[in-house]
């Protein structure tokens, strides 16, 4: 999952043109469309939230400024032009002790939908998961337990060329199911480089001996090391929390439709890790059998490497245990909370099911549904500023100066992206955008729209910020879903999975660009091995969403009444 380098905050002393031109455009094109464009006659707020989505975009895409601050534009936006109020606004101020200014039919509790503010949008359960779990990550970062888990993995794996490829990229993947596909690549490319230099010296040994070295061997370091860098990607579409475009989905879907079933933990992954497994696995064969194949053998032994890096690592340490502990609690606790694990139809109750109960029994209401994934997520990183660490060590697994090491500006994201959500349901522009692409597209299957989003997703985070496109284009497939009543789902899926779907350039993601970096990969060689990616991308994202989609969220289903426009 993108964190830091996600943020795409230059920090180049020189300010790039575009970035330049872009901090005057977003503006310039704000205020035209203002002043000189009437999109709804009869609703001025479809242009004046129009107005903002381009600032917005011209910033986000031009990085006229942090992507992190751009998505604070709308808490000062909206106020000024009346999309929604800065803050919450209490019942007092509303109605009076008889109840007079309440709309018919609107209970007390229903008064944020009615009158929604902009500053509750930053702080959403969704944010709340990620910020612990962004604690969790950093924990284990801090205690060196990625590098223990990785080197484990390839251990089982790892030997002759193809199976070392294919240890780092199953270990790649794994920790970025939970961490940073960042800091994973950033980890995992030092190991990868040493056995690239090893591999590297000894053949030259053997070519100065006289001996024939394999035409093929310039391809491991190719393949190995855009193995580390498109695993992190794939790894990370796993989990709800592996990458910021899925945070993005659970927000905005339970912004736009807030009837909607919610997003288990466990549920996304019975969907996701397996297309996640079976895009690594192809991926690997593609990259080792056909783009860039490899030798069968390599001068050395691999599995000796490997026990060289575990055995500088030392024996596992109390603080390693501890956050290890926390870290397979907190999954343990997401991929069980649901009350049923696998649907009405199926008796697996979750612990929250038996947590309502022992309610019950002590005579108390069931608390399941005031309870969700964020609730846990919070729980378990408070405990890491409890558990002490080794009494060699002293103090705790986490002081909050390891907080300084948390993406708070990915937060912002989130929240930036559940402003636009909002925006768009409030304003009424989600219902014209609805209107005018339904007539542009016609008569087009659902099929083809899925393809094609698929497809054009893909090649426009391959030079703009995955979450800022995700933050964008979800409400307008929102919208599109509701126009030709489809399942809402099948649409915003394909397009989610698809912003994680960046291969072929290094600005296109952070781990291309650590990769690119290490001088062993040609941009050509990167291009040639990314565009094949993006194609196996679209075909498997569209195939897994029309098959194991539609049995984890029935998105072939009838048009479900959840996702029907409130009028």
């Amino acid at each position: 999952m993108s964190v830091h380098a996600e943020l795409s905050e230059s920090e180049s002393i020189e300010t790039p043109l575009r970035s330049r031109i872009g901090l005057v455009l977003g503006p310039a094109a704000f205020l035209a469309m203002l002043f000189f464009v009437d999109l709804d006659p009869s609703n001025p707020m479809v242009t004046r939230m129009a107005a903002v989505i381009v600032w917005m975009a011209i910033w986000w895409i031009t990085e006229a400024i942090p992507l992190s601050a751009t998505a604070l534009l709308p808490i000062v936006l909206y106020p000024l032009l009346g999309i929604m109020r800065g803050r919450a606004q209490s019942a007092a101020g509303l109605i009076d002790a008889e109840g007079a200014g309440l709309p018919a039919g609107v209970a007390l509790g229903d008064l944020d939908i009615v009158y929604p503010n902009v500053a509750a949008q930053y702080m959403d359960w969704i944010i709340l998961l990620y910020l612990g779990g962004f604690i969790i990550a950093t924990a284990v970062e801090k205690w060196n337990l990625h590098k223990r888990i990785a080197l484990s993995i390839l251990r089982i794996i790892g030997g002759k060329p193809h199976r070392l490829v294919l240890g780092f990229m199953i270990a790649t993947a794994f920790l970025s199911m939970w961490l940073s596909n960042t800091a994973t690549a950033m980890m995992m490319m030092p190991m990868g480089m040493s056995l690239v230099l090893l591999y590297e010296e000894l053949n030259e040994k053997t070519r100065l001996a006289g001996g024939q070295v394999d035409a093929r061997a310039p391809n491991f370091a190719l393949t190995l090391l855009l193995g580390i860098a498109y695993s992190a990607s794939i790894g990370g579409v796993a989990t709800l929390i592996g990458t910021p475009p899925n945070g993005v989905l659970v927000t905005q879907m339970g912004q736009i439709f807030p009837d909607a079933p919610e997003f288990a933990f466990m549920t996304w992954m019975t969907f996701a890790l397996p297309m996640s497994l079976v895009f690594l696995f192809t991926s690997w064969v593609l990259l080792t059998r056909f783009v860039f194949p490899l030798p069968a053998t390599t001068p050395f032994s691999g599995k000796a490497f490997i026990a060289d890096e575990i055995e500088k690592l030392g024996p596992i340490t109390t603080e390693e245990r501890r956050v290890r502990g926390v870290f397979i609690a907190v999954a343990l606790l997401w991929m069980t909370r649901k009350e049923r694990l696998f649907g009405a139809e199926v008796d697996i109750f979750g612990w929250s099911h038996y947590l309502d109960l022992l309610f019950i029994q002590f005579g108390a209401s069931p608390i399941s549904s005031l309870i969700d994934d964020g609730t846990v997520s919070i729980a378990m990183a408070l405990t890491l500023f409890v558990i002490p660490a080794s009494k060699k060590v002293g103090g705790r697994l986490m002081d909050w100066e390891d907080t300084k090491n948390v993406p708070w500006g990915i937060l912002l994201l989130f929240g930036g992206g559940l402003a636009i959500a909002k925006g768009f349901s409030t304003s009424g522009l989600g219902t014209y955008m609805a209107s005018q692409l339904q007539v542009v597209l016609g008569d087009a299957s659902p099929f083809a729209i899925v393809l094609s989003t698929v497809g054009f997703i893909t090649l426009l985070t391959e030079v703009s910020s995955n979450v800022a496109t995700i933050s964008l284009a979800l409400p307008i497939m929102a919208s599109l879903s509701q126009a030709i009543e489809v399942h809402p789902l099948l649409l915003i899926i394909p397009t989610t999975l698809a912003a994680s779907c960046a291969f072929m350039l290094p600005v296109s993601t952070p781990p291309n660009a650590i990769i690119y970096a290490s001088g062993r990969v040609p941009i050509t060689k990167m291009v040639i091995a990314g565009i094949w990616l993006d194609i196996l991308s679209v075909i498997i994202v569209t195939a897994f969403v029309y098959t194991l989609g539609h049995v984890a969220f029935d998105v072939l289903g009838d048009f479900p009444s959840w996702a029907v426009p409130q009028q």
